[in-house]
């Protein structure tokens, strides 16, 4: 077994500077990005069900609101429980987001995802560490029951807006440039998943390759097996967009390959 691998539990969580670093590229690939989508390239459908491009742009819209007005947050929820009372709350909260701003025109979307988000990641960027320390419950998502706000600003919301980009991309059939922090984005989900509830503790040595790259070392004890798979397309089936990855089982226990293929970790 290789021993240059890197523990995924010892991962320094980034710190405010590198999450404002990540923020600020991937609203800098988003506008870039935007600026080459024709009215039929908005009205593209996604991976995410229902949802076409502008409605994924929407929902980023929300997520900036819900930063710079937090009292929108509560409010969101109570529409999102009266008009999808069967759906998963955080998911209904995100439809939400999408139906608020569905039917603008595109060029005010992409305006409005400007302004909206040129706000709140400094208002992120500003929070006061009382505020940032503040827990969040979220409902039906075992592991992230309560989150610190500061953890849901820095690292989810730059997390979102990276994989959001992905999907875009998936959908207009174009190539996922994954910015020049893809390394640093993909750390912090290795390990988040070992933090939670969500990786089954089988000790693997994991290689991603590609864009994002990196060996990590899951589980305790002795590594039963090294895998390898492509680093964008396991972030895609850790949050359940694509759930037949191409995984490769390099030595040791099978096991090991099936842990890798099957964990699961909402964003």
């Amino acid at each position: 077994m290789t021993t240059t691998a890197t523990a995924a539990r010892e991962i320094a969580r980034a710190d405010r500077s590198a999450a404002r670093r990540h923020r600020d590229a991937e609203l800098a690939a988003w506008q870039d990005l935007m600026t080459t989508l024709d009215a039929a390239d908005w009205e593209r459908r996604t991976v995410c069900t229902e949802w076409d491009v502008a409605d994924i742009v929407g929902h980023l819209c929300g997520q900036a609101e819900d930063v710079n007005k937090p009292w929108s947050f509560p409010l969101r929820d109570r529409r999102a429980r009266k008009i999808y009372p069967t759906t998963p709350l955080l998911d209904a909260h995100m439809m939400i987001q999408a139906d608020d701003h569905r039917g603008t025109p595109y060029d005010v979307l992409q305006n409005r995802f400007g302004k909206l988000w040129g706000k709140a990641t400094k208002t992120i960027s500003r929070n006061p560490v009382l505020i940032r320390r503040m827990q969040v419950k979220i409902e039906g998502i075992p592991g992230f029951d309560k989150l610190d706000l500061g953890y849901i600003q820095d690292i989810l919301l730059a997390r979102d807006l990276w994989m959001h980009r992905d999907d875009v991309c998936q959908a207009l059939g174009r190539e996922f440039d994954a910015g020049p922090y893809a390394d640093e984005v993909v750390a912090q989900v290795m390990r988040d998943i070992v933090d939670g509830p969500f990786w089954s503790g089988t000790p693997v040595v994991l290689t991603l390759t590609g864009q994002g790259g990196g060996t990590y070392r899951l589980g305790h004890g002795d590594p039963i097996a090294t895998v390898s798979t492509d680093a964008i397309a396991y972030m895609r089936t850790l949050s359940g967009r694509d759930d037949q990855p191409t995984v490769k089982l390099l030595d040791g226990d099978p096991a090991g390959a099936e842990a890798v293929a099957t964990c699961r970790m909402p964003f």
